[in-house]
């Protein structure tokens, strides 16, 4: 500190001497009144006039004037480029300083050096000259001159890939840390920002994927450019925010990993499962819990379930999910009854039901496409006895009953190894929406339930003219 303030005292000091005026080495009182009738000592034409001549300003005439000719602009520079940041200065006088600062830290002070940068140089025009330019060099430059006090600021924007993102959330940087958040909270914002030129284009994600605007809705999300925020925080909130900052010459991208602090939540389980006499079979709870789940149970029925040789339970990780497996070995007819699993941790407790049975389980779209004026379907069935049939039940949506069709199935349709049999199905149906769903029927039955029915949109025929 003391040192700071003595070199702030010899440039002030030193700035003072050179502004203020040198004072008249005669008073006032001694100047002499010339008289009518003096004879007057003419000098010799050769020899130069004693009296300082004012030399002619830029417009001509009258005493010379300094000027700062630069004006304000920005300068563009390629990463390891060389760059030069003029001050033109028309007419100085001696007393004239020309002080050169990044920011607000001085660089140079007329010929006298102020950085430990050996990139940075003064030129004799008093041009700043930054060699080998980085990323860092990315600032706003201004030269000061006095005393006629006039600046003229520069802004050097070094093109280059995006660098130093940080995601904000109130004043501090969690970029690449933990964040830990109450269920309770009713706001909550992050705000992502990365420096580079050109400037940064922002994008986030959450677990793993991009943050569409439907996925943001259905999450409960709301995203504005480089600001994502949730209105209503849940438990379902937890998970690794991704933000990814793109320009044209590169990405950057950091993850803020969020923990919100509830009850636990079951957040996938099957709620039926085929499973056949004599089968081993297992039933399975993805869960999230933070704080961490303290007690972790199974029941059939209402008996509560141990490791035994009838039983297993593992608990793991599955994904960005806890998971909790029940495996049932030796199915028999009394075990085809309802599972729960019940995870509970110190803020309440949550639970989710599986039915074990004979029937299929439900038919599954997993892949359509339109073309050739043909809906192509796929679908799939669980099921280890053999299918007997499968209906696709359709209609329009605003029609009063579904029409129905039935593949022919053979064994050809099972996949192997395993329970699951894929059923292909192309409909010629009219232009206009439609509903479609399924349903199958094994040794034992028909599946427990119809699968929700899923909405399609023939379009109409699209004319050559067209």
């Amino acid at each position: 500190m003391c040192q700071d303030r003595v070199i702030k005292l010899l440039i002030f000091g030193f700035i003072v001497g050179l502004v203020l005026p040198e004072s008249s080495p005669h008073p006032a009182s001694s100047i002499s009144k010339e008289r009518p009738g003096d004879d007057y000592d003419y000098d010799d034409e050769d020899e130069p006039s004693r009296e300082a001549r004012p030399e002619n300003d830029i417009n001509g005439g009258g005493p010379s004037r300094t000027q700062l000719l630069t004006k304000n602009h920005t300068v563009e520079a390629e990463l390891d480029a060389t760059v030069t940041l003029p001050c033109r200065i028309q007419n100085p006088e001696p007393n004239t300083i020309i002080m050169w600062y990044n920011m607000s830290s001085l660089l140079f002070m007329r010929n006298n050096s102020f950085t430990q940068d050996p990139r940075v140089s003064l030129e004799q025009d008093n041009a700043v000259r930054i060699q080998n330019v980085l990323a860092s060099d990315d600032s706003i430059y201004k030269c000061t001159v006095l005393p006629i006090k006039k600046s003229v600021f520069i802004t050097l924007k070094v093109k280059g890939p995006p660098y130093n993102i940080r995601i904000t959330h109130g004043n501090k940087n969690y970029a690449n840390q933990e964040l830990e958040l109450q269920e309770r909270d009713r706001k909550f914002i992050l705000h992502c920002e990365a420096s580079g030129y050109p400037t940064p284009a922002v994008t986030w994600s959450f677990r793993g994927k991009h943050l569409t605007e439907d996925y943001a809705k259905h999450s409960g999300i709301t995203v504005r450019k480089e600001f994502l925020e949730i209105h209503d925080v849940k438990g379902h909130h937890s998970g690794d925010f991704e933000c990814s900052a793109q320009n044209v010459i590169g990405t950057i991208s950091a993850v803020v990993a969020v923990q919100i602090k509830s009850s636990p939540m079951i957040v996938k389980h099957v709620e039926y499962i085929n499973t056949a006499i004599g089968e081993n079979t297992e039933v399975v709870c993805l869960y999230r819990s933070y704080p961490e789940a303290r007690k972790i149970q199974w029941y059939r029925g209402d008996e509560l379930l141990h490791n035994s040789a009838k039983f297993t339970i593992v608990n793991d990780r599955h994904n960005h999910h806890e998971r909790t497996r029940l495996s049932i070995h030796d199915v028999e007819q009394k075990d085809l009854v309802d599972y729960v699993c019940k995870v509970e941790n110190a803020l309440g407790e949550s639970s989710a039901k599986s039915i074990l049975g004979l029937l299929p389980g439900g038919a599954h779209l997993v892949h359509s496409n339109f073309s050739d004026g043909l809906l192509h379907t796929m679908w799939r069935v669980r099921s280890a006895q053999p299918l007997s049939d499968l209906q696709i039940l359709y209609k329009r949506t605003e029609g009063p009953k579904y029409i129905t069709i039935e593949p022919t199935l053979s064994e050809q349709n099972k996949e192997e190894p395993g329970d699951v049999w894929s059923i292909r199905r192309s409909l010629n149906l009219p232009p206009g929406e439609w509903l479609i769903t399924a349903r199958a029927r094994n040794t034992e039955g028909w599946s427990y339930a119809e699968t929700v029915p899923f909405m399609f949109q023939i379009p109409s025929e699209v004319s050559l003219e067209s």
